[in-house]
Formats: structure tokens, sequence, C-alpha cells
């Protein structure tokens, strides 16, 4: 688990490695960056220092946490990168002042493509550019002084070659455009410019590409162009445009419907060009003033639009890109959260459905045991006899408890809920009990069911297309530990996630969840293998070996008795203890674990059921002395905070009493409705199925979800205030992109809310909160 540190003489960057982290997140102070980076050094993980190390981090979110992570490991890599372009350059270059140029401007890199930029600058074999013949002309050295502020004249430079004073000039022009355009300010302003850090304004625009053009009635017949309503032929501000419009955007181009470009207007680059108050001698003014409009013309405004530099190829489009995948997995972790942190359902028997032509089923008790699979065809909103027949044999085994249907929201999931709805509007199940039927995400399931993991869990006879409806099923019972089985990148939940680079879609997502897990914790003698993975400082290796301790000793009596797991050490320890709880031991049990562990039931500490780590349980006891009050007064919320503690004493009292708020389970339903059944203005009850930065869908029980839209939440002013850093080199203020604003009351997903039908356009539904 614990990384190697970074060797100090290893470091040969100019700008040290916790600048990189205090760079990438604002709220760092230089300190609080040096101390973050010190742990990321030693192994610590995103969820460990969110909660314990506090006082490093001054507060910042897990997502805060984890993109200083992020920029920590792109410093690690730039780092490597430049070390390995020294080696690989210097041999390549004569003479050692010129050696020494090039290492000084690689170690003040602060980009990997700006490390590309310099080895494409001395690869073999460069093309010939009308610079670079300006150069095999012999016209740098007079090119070099008239930027020194020197007087040149052309007529000394007259040749076979160049045979008129004009024919000088123009050489000349080009060789003081590229020069100029090699300047290392002109690059970190178009860098600026291109990461919308500059004064400098861009502009986005969308049109549809040639082929659509061409094919646009056929595209409108099949409905392709509808969902690029929004985007066809419209313009934005690029510091303005929102990180799901870039999604959409790029989608758009996958598809080769959309292309889209950023305008850079010569007015603006010109304004802020650091060679635009440039002193010259007064006799070269004209000429260079002709030299520097073709250095932003010709040089400077195609590398931040177009990326004719290497360096720059499609850097505004990768940085949006960037910024957009950021932002959507952000949008994913706090869907995710909502979704983890539902509510289960342990009090009745489920019948899951997994919907479609053909309908798998499983039924099973409320501790989630299956007590058997089947499947049967359903014809529009009816199940076959024998499919009927069935579900009503399943209900007269519930021995008294109440039954819900849990019906995945995939294909036909509709037909499939009017079905059910119709065998209880017709009092077709055993008539002593209650019977509803609700709605599960049922993303994943089908991918789930086919891995080695899902034939390990339920043997290698299981019918695969049955444990979709097993795992649909056990997700209304306990949700966290079905969903954490799916890949992150099959979980479904946000907005157009499934459009960043899957490579780093899976990582990232991982590491989402693997936050979120940790942070809500789990129960050390319950957690199921796949759940222990993702809990912080654990892996594959010390989670088997955890469930392996377990069925070889019997539960855990204590956290301490953690250490006795193989493959658990101090630091695996220290990272994961926290986030798993242990309840008090049965004081009868004298099982083999009560043997086998010293101390046996004594060993347990009341705080080993909170969120307080065991480094600080001496704490914790010497607070509830200094208050008077018991753990269980804490934890119940009915003591109040006295106002005298210390800050360590705050941290430690606000543990005790956190745990996660578990939402409510889904929507409980009898009668599933239709579109047609809808009318304007009516009142419906509906669940948030997912949130966006451009509305929160919600499911009223129809065919499809209806839209609030975004707009129907009011802005947070503190949100859209752009946020001003230090001024830069050029005495003005850099301006952060704001790739969405912040609204007030937005709903999570999960939440039963009262919304109103706005209007019906097609199989759209406009919603708005009542």
């Amino acid at each position: 688990m614990k990384r190697q540190r970074v060797i100090e003489k290893d470091w040969i960057l100019t700008n040290s490695l916790a600048s990189f982290v205090e760079k990438a997140v604002k709220e760092l102070s230089g300190y609080r960056a040096v101390r973050l980076t010190s742990l990321f050094q030693d192994g610590c993980e995103n969820a460990y220092i969110a909660r314990y190390r506090e006082d490093v981090h001054g507060g910042l979110q897990p997502e805060k946490i984890r993109k200083a992570k992020d920029a920590y490991l792109d410093a690690l890599q730039l780092n490597a990168k430049v070390t390995s372009a020294i080696t690989t350059i210097t041999p390549k270059i004569a003479g050692a002042v010129a050696k020494q140029t090039v290492k000084e401007r690689l170690i003040q890199c602060e980009d990997i493509d700006e490390v590309t930029d310099i080895c494409k600058e001395f690869a073999v074999g460069a093309r010939k550019t009308k610079a670079n013949i300006a150069r095999d002309l012999g016209l740098e050295p007079p090119a070099t002084s008239i930027l020194h502020g020197n007087f040149v004249d052309f007529n000394k430079f007259l040749s076979n070659e160049l045979k008129s004073v004009k024919d000088v000039e123009e050489h000349m022009k080009v060789l003081v455009a590229d020069l100029i355009n090699k300047d290392i300010e002109v690059r970190k302003l178009a860098l600026k410019i291109v990461k919308l850090n500059s004064r400098v304004p861009l502009q986005v625009s969308a049109k549809l590409t040639k082929d659509a053009e061409k094919n646009r009635e056929q595209l409108e017949e099949k409905n392709l162009l509808k969902k690029y309503d929004d985007y066809i032929g419209k313009r934005w501000s690029a510091g303005r445009i929102k990180s799901y419009q870039v999604s959409a955007l790029n989608r758009g181009t996958e598809e080769n419907i959309i292309m889209w470009k950023v305008d850079c207007q010569i007015g603006d680059a010109k304004r802020d060009h650091p060679f635009s108050n440039k002193k010259v001698d007064s006799g070269m003014q004209s000429f260079f003033a002709a030299a520097l409009k073709y250095s932003i013309t010709a040089y400077f405004i195609p590398m931040v639009e177009r990326g004719t530099n290497f360096f720059f190829k499609n850097s505004y489009r990768r940085f949006l890109t960037r910024m957009s995948e950021d932002r959507n997995i952000v949008v994913f972790g706090e869907n995710i959260e909502e979704l983890f942190t539902q509510e289960g359902v342990h009090s009745k028997y489920i019948i899951a459905l997994d919907p479609g032509h053909t309908v798998k089923t499983a039924f099973l008790d409320p501790s989630g045991n299956v007590i058997a699979t089947n499947q049967f065809l359903i014809r529009d909103s009816t199940f076959e006899n024998r499919g009927t027949a069935l579900l009503k044999s399943w209900s007269s085994q519930t021995k008294g408890k109440d039954l819900v249907f849990a019906i995945g929201n995939g294909s036909n999931t509709h037909n499939t809920q009017k079905a059910v709805s119709k065998m209880i509007a017709n009092n077709d199940f055993f008539e002593e009990i209650d019977v509803c039927f609700c709605v599960v995400p049922e993303h994943g399931a089908s991918k789930y069911s086919c891995t080695p993991a899902a034939l390990e869990e339920f043997g290698e006879d299981a019918e695969i297309k049955h444990i979709s409806a097993i795992s649909i099923g056990r997700r209304l019972i306990d949700p966290m530990s079905e969903y954490v089985k799916i890949e992150p990148q099959h979980l479904g939940k946000g907005q157009y996630q499934l459009s960043v680079d899957d490579k780093l879609l899976k990582e990232k997502l991982v590491a989402v969840v693997r936050d979120r897990v940790s942070l809500i914790g789990a129960d050390l003698n319950l957690a199921s293998e796949h759940l222990l993975r993702y809990i912080c400082g654990l892996n594959q290796t010390t989670a088997s070996g955890i469930v392996k301790y377990r069925e070889k000793y019997g539960r855990f009596k204590s956290r301490e008795e953690l250490k006795n797991v193989k493959g658990i050490g101090e630091v695996t320890y220290q990272q994961c203890a926290g986030f798993l709880t242990v309840s008090r031991p049965d004081d009868s049990d004298d099982g083999p674990a009560a043997k086998r562990f010293k101390g046996s039931s004594e060993s347990w500490s009341p705080f080993d059921v909170t969120t307080v780590h065991p480094e600080d349980y001496g704490v914790a006891r010497e607070l509830l002395e200094k208050i008077g009050h018991s753990l269980d007064e804490i934890v119940s919320g009915t003591s109040a905070a006295p106002s005298n503690l210390t800050v360590q004493e705050k941290r430690i009292y606000d543990l005790l009493k956190s745990k996660p708020e578990l939402r409510p389970p889904p929507l409980m339903m009898k009668r599933a409705k239709e579109i047609k059944d809808l009318e304007r203005d009516q009142v419906y009850k509906g669940v948030v199925t997912n949130r966006t930065d451009f509305g929160v869908f919600v499911d009223i029980g129809v065919e499809k979800d209806g839209l609030i839209h975004i707009s129907c939440y009011p802005i947070d002013d503190a949100s859209t205030k752009p946020s001003q850093t230090n001024k830069n080199s050029y005495g003005k203020r850099e301006y952060e992109h704001k790739s969405h604003e912040t609204r007030k009351g937005v709903p999570s997903v999960g939440t039963v809310l009262d919304v109103r039908v706005n209007g019906i356009r097609d199989d759209r539904i406009s919603l708005k909160p009542v």
C-alpha cells in the first residue's frame, strides 16, 4: 500500500512537487499543499485524508482531494518525462551553452505537452518551413538583433538567393515572426488562452458536418438531429460554455453530425500579446509592426484555434473536454453517493423482474437469499398464463409478510409495471399480504451476470440470465453491497460519463466509488468481499483475507483484531480501520475467534461502532470524561457540543456523532400510468432518477422520465462570480473558467417529490417542482 516517497534528488523540475498541487486546487495554501503532498507520498488514500486529516487539508471535499492527487501524479509523470527528454535531446545539440539553455527550458515545463513541443523542435528531419529557409540563408543573427532593439540594414544581406531588399525583408519578417512566436512568454500566453485563464476571449461555434448536411433529410427522418437542436448553428463564449454542452458537442463529433471550433480575434490576441509593447529601433518600427501582425495571424491565432503547432494540437478542445470530463465525474460521484446511501427494504419478500420480451424473475426472502428463479413471456402489458400462475404461487409463500416487486428500469419496463399493476388491481395475489411494486436501476446487471465473479457467487450451473434478476432484487434490499459488484462505468448515473476515455473513466470512477463506499463505511462482520475491496486501504487480496479469517475464526471482536489478518500491516490498518465498524460482540460467543484473539470481547471498544479512528480512542475517552456525556447521548444527538472544546476535541466530537444519512427506498406504487393519462398542470408524485447540470430527471410512473430544467432552480449568486487570482506578469487579472453554476434546492437522486406537468411534446415530459 505504501507508495515509495519521491526522493528529493530525483526531482529536477524548477517548480516543486507541492506547487503543482497548490495550483490545481485554489483552496490550498502553499503550506497545506506541502503537507498534503507529504501524505500522498506516504501512500495515504483520499478517504482517509478527507476524514482524518482535516488538519492538513482544511476541510476540502473528497473530489478536491482527488483533484489534488491527480495533480500530484501528473507532476510525477511530468518530472519523469523531462528527465527522459534531457537524456534524449541534449546529445543532439552542439555546444554547452545551447545544451544548458534547452535543459533550463525543459525543467521549467508545467505541462507534458510543453515537453513534447520542445522534443519536436529538436527532432531529426524537421520540415523546411519558411522560417527555417530564412535561417539557412543566415538571417537569424540580424533577426535576433532587431528584437534586441538594434537597427539592421537589409541591403547588407543581398545575395544570389536574396536579390532584392524586398526579398530580404520578406524572409526577415517571417523569421522575426517565428522568433516572436517561440518566445517563452508568448507560449505561456497561448497556453493560458487555451486553458481559458486569460482575458483573451474565445468563441465556440458548432455546425453540421458536410456529411450530415448532405444527408440531412435522412437524418431528420431517423430523428437523429433532434437531440442536437440546441447546438447546430449556435455560438457560446468558451469561458462560459457548460461541461454537458462540451460533452454533447463531442458526442455529435463522434457521430459525424456536428463539427465545432474555437475562434480568436486578432484584436483580442494583440491586446495582451507580450510583444505588443516591445521597444525596437525607430527605424525598424514599421517593419516590426508588420512582423508582429504576421506572427499573430500566421502563427499565434492558428496555434490557439486549430493547433497548427504540435504543442497546441487540439489544445482548446482537449482542455474543454478535460474540464467536461472532470465535471461529469463529479456529477457521477454525487449521484452514486445518493444511490449507495439508499435505505434497504428488509421486512418484505422480493420478486425481482428483469424486463424484456422474456421476463427473467427471482423470488428472494427479506435477507436476499434466493428461493427460486424462472422466466416467462410478456405480450404487450400482460404476463402469459404460466407467468401469472407462478407469481401467484410465490406470493402465497411469503409467510404473512408483505411483498414488493422490484422491476428493472430497462427495456420494456413500463409494460412490465402495467402487467404487475393489473394483477394488483385484479386481486390476484395472496389476499392477506400487501403487494406493491417499485422501479430499481438495472444498469450493469446483465454485464455482472456474465462475469467470473457472478459464476463464483452463484455456481457454474446457475442460469446466467436469471442472475441479473437476482441482482435487481438485491439492490432493493442492500443497495451498496450489490452496486459495488458492478463496474462503475456501467452504473449509468450522471451526464455523458461514457464519453470519457475508457481507461480514464474506469480509473476515475473507481476512485469515486472507493471514496464513497469508504466514507459510508461497512460492518466488518457483514461486508462481502466485493464491498471490502472498495474500502480505503484494502484491495482484492486483503479483502479476501478478511473474509477467510471470518470463515475460519468467526466474527471479529474488535477493529484491533484486523491486525491478525495476513497482509494487513500498520499502514493498511491505519488506512482502513476507521471505515470498518464492529458492533458489540455477544458475551456468550466463545467460538474460535474468542480463543484466538487475546482479550476476547474485553478488547472491544464502544468506539468501534463509530467513525473515530483507533488512533484517537484515547482522546475520545478523555473527551467523554471532560464533557460528562455518554457515548450513546452523543451518537443519538441528545447532547449538544460544549463551546469550550479544542479544535481536536471538536473534530472527535463530530466523528462520534457522524453517521451516513440514509435516503428512503424507491417509491412504492400499485398502479402504472401512461403518458396519455397525464394532464397539464396536474401534480404527480415522483422520484428523482438522475441529476445533471442541465436538469433533474423524475420518474412519475409513465414510459419516460420527465425533466425539470435546471432553470427552475435559482442560481447561487456566489457561484457565478469569477474567481480572481494574483496578477499575472502583464498586470492583468486572470479568471477561472466556470463550467457550471451552483443552483439552490436541486434535489438529489432518490428524492421523492411532488411535480407539476408543465408540458408534453412528443415523448418529452416537461416538469416543474411544486
